[in-house]
């Protein structure tokens, strides 16, 4: 798939961070863009007006992940305008500040809304998309060894979002090949707002000395989407963070 000219695209949690640099980067390759959000309409309506200065038949789409009414909603909008998927990036999660061992009811929240979300939106995408590529992004927490206890729910999640996307690279390749990228400290809206001196403390963690990009991150995403060798793999883009405590 490395010429992205008149495909379809499903990003969600598009309005702001890795998913807003993620639509742009697909708009850029003349993909028709479908900007998922939840809540920010205003974000949304940027992020798609940063779109159609690069690609036609992009749209704007507000509906929970998280639950199964609002994606069966959300794809009967996208049948009834496209009738098809080429590419599905399933970016949109949480992080709960409340994520403790044991914490139940916020394991629940981040289950649903960082790893089930994906699992259903991928459901409905596979009635529309015959070939083509999924992308789910997970984190460095999801690695092996990487997540901290105040964290506990949200490496959990994004551990069995890996595990979900290789079986699922299983299932359904070749005709649709399915990758995750797992990113380091990215400068997103997750973080709140950050100083300078915050952004360059949290950007020693890195072997690259400082937080990564949401268009960084894009830009891997971008690869695993056009490179038709990639399938079932988790690309790590987390600037050296997961082995800088090695050192």
């Amino acid at each position: 798939m490395t010429n992205l000219t008149g495909t379809i695209a499903l990003v969600t949690g598009a309005s702001k961070g890795i998913g807003r640099a993620t639509a742009i980067a697909l708009a850029k390759e003349g993909c028709s863009v479908i900007i998922n959000y939840k809540s920010d309409a205003e974000a949304a309506a940027d992020t798609l007006k940063e779109c159609d200065a690069y690609s036609q038949g992009n749209m704007t789409i507000v509906a929970d992940v998280s639950r199964e009414e609002d994606v069966a909603r959300m794809f009967n909008d996208i049948e009834s305008r496209y009738s098809r998927l080429d590419v599905l990036v399933n970016n949109a999660g949480i992080f709960d500040e409340r994520d403790s061992p044991t914490n139940i009811e916020t394991f629940e929240h981040i289950y649903r809304n960082n790893f089930l979300s994906a699992v259903i939106v991928t459901k409905y995408t596979l009635s529309l998309m015959k070939e083509g590529k999924i992308v789910n992004v997970s984190s460095i927490h999801g690695r092996l060894g990487y997540g901290r206890p105040g964290a506990i729910a949200y490496a959990a999640f994004k551990s069995a979002l890996e595990s979900y996307t290789k079986n699922l690279a299983k299932e359904l390749a070749p005709h649709i090949c399915v990758n995750a990228i797992a990113p380091g400290r990215t400068l997103t809206p997750m973080w709140g707002t950050l100083s300078e001196d915050e952004q360059k403390e949290l950007g020693k963690g890195q072997l690259i000395g400082r937080m990564i990009e949401p268009e960084e991150i894009a830009d891997g995403i971008l690869f695993l989407i056009k490179n038709d060798a990639m399938c079932g793999e988790v690309m790590t883009m987390d600037g050296g963070m997961g082995i800088a405590y090695l050192k």
